[in-house]
């Protein structure tokens, strides 16, 4: 009986490890919440000009991947400068894991309680203006920091829709909040952060599509009585850009005419002997052998593509002069220049 005693026991202890092995999951490592990344595995870009990436943390959730983009700054307003991403419809890395983020609507309430918390003591101001990016509609903000600096708040959702989610298509949204200060910035430096930025995450799903369907080619494109024309620069279309016009009084003797600036409205007055021309830029040449001189072409600037501040009328640059009469220096017979 002794012996048959031991043999169940041992038989029970070694039924033990299979028991536990049952109970056993894998090891999580610390950090694996929220983990700091190299700057190119952010998943939101800022533009090209900066502020330049300092570090990223990330946070995953059962639902979402939160990213605290943080970046360069060099203001005396306390607090980082930061984009913050939040890409919801992932799927849960932990099997018996509870910890979604909530996906809260954008409300003036829940920005307000966001700029406070982003940027205190800062005075924000919302702007009024319906302005939208690639991505969509977007909203900013705008404050003095300490010294000269000016403060931006922008917020963007991007999601599909509500017509067309559904659990097989175009689900998911992503939530992009931007805290920016910088000294003596403009506010349209700091507003191009919010145009000129870029999402480069996405979600490994088939019906993950916060972006909703492609927008259809114009019936326009291609068709006849729908003109198209080019795209005018920045530059062109902010400064006017008007010919300079001097005025050349040419004499009876002399070497060579003498060319004198004068306002575009004025008109100079000489006897008749010495009539005064009003053209652009003249470049006179004289011979000595009798021949006429030789007027180079003036260059003509371009049209401005914008009314100028002062209201004048658009000018082209070329004026219609009568010729005036010449002497030969070297003869003294007079002809008409050409």
């Amino acid at each position: 009986m002794s012996g048959l005693g031991h043999l169940g026991a041992a038989v029970l202890f070694c039924g033990l490890p299979l028991l536990a092995a049952g109970c056993a999951g894998q090891p999580v490592q610390m950090g694996t919440f929220a983990k700091n990344l190299p700057a190119e595995q952010a998943m939101v870009l800022p533009p090209p000009a900066g502020p330049g990436i300092v570090s990223v943390i990330e946070r995953r959730y059962d639902n979402a991947v939160d990213q605290d983009i943080l970046l360069y700054t060099s203001a005396l307003t306390p607090g980082q400068n930061l984009l913050k991403a939040q890409f919801f419809g992932t799927a849960n890395p932990f099997k018996l894991s509870d910890n979604k983020l909530t996906s809260t609507p954008v409300t003036e309430a829940g920005i307000a309680s966001e700029m406070r918390r982003a940027l205190p003591g800062v005075r924000m101001v919302r702007s009024s203006f319906f302005v939208q990016n690639n991505y969509g509609p977007f909203g900013y903000a705008f404050g003095r920091g300490a010294g000269n600096d000016l403060c931006m708040y922008g917020w963007q959702q991007v999601r599909s829709p509500s017509g067309t989610i559904s659990p097989l298509a175009n689900h998911g949204s992503i939530q992009i909040r931007a805290r920016i200060c910088e000294a003596d910035a403009t506010e349209q430096k700091l507003l191009a952060f919010m145009y000129n930025y870029t999402i480069t995450g996405a979600v490994d799903n088939g019906g993950w599509n916060p972006y909703g369907e492609p927008q259809p080619v114009s019936p326009s494109l291609g068709g006849v009585g729908s003109p198209i024309y080019p795209r005018p620069t920045s530059a062109e279309a902010i400064v006017p850009v008007l010919p300079q016009r001097t005025s050349a009084v040419y004499t009876r003797s002399g070497p060579a005419p003498v060319a004198q600036s004068t306002p575009p409205a004025a008109t100079a007055t000489v006897p008749p002997a010495a009539p005064v021309v009003s053209v652009p830029r003249p470049v006179m040449t004289q011979t000595a052998t009798g021949r006429s001189p030789v007027a180079a072409e003036p260059s003509v600037s371009r049209a401005p593509l914008v009314p100028s501040p002062s209201g004048l009328a658009q000018q082209t640059g070329r004026v219609s002069v009568p010729s005036p009469s010449c002497t030969n220096v070297t003869s003294g017979a007079a002809y008409a220049c050409r």
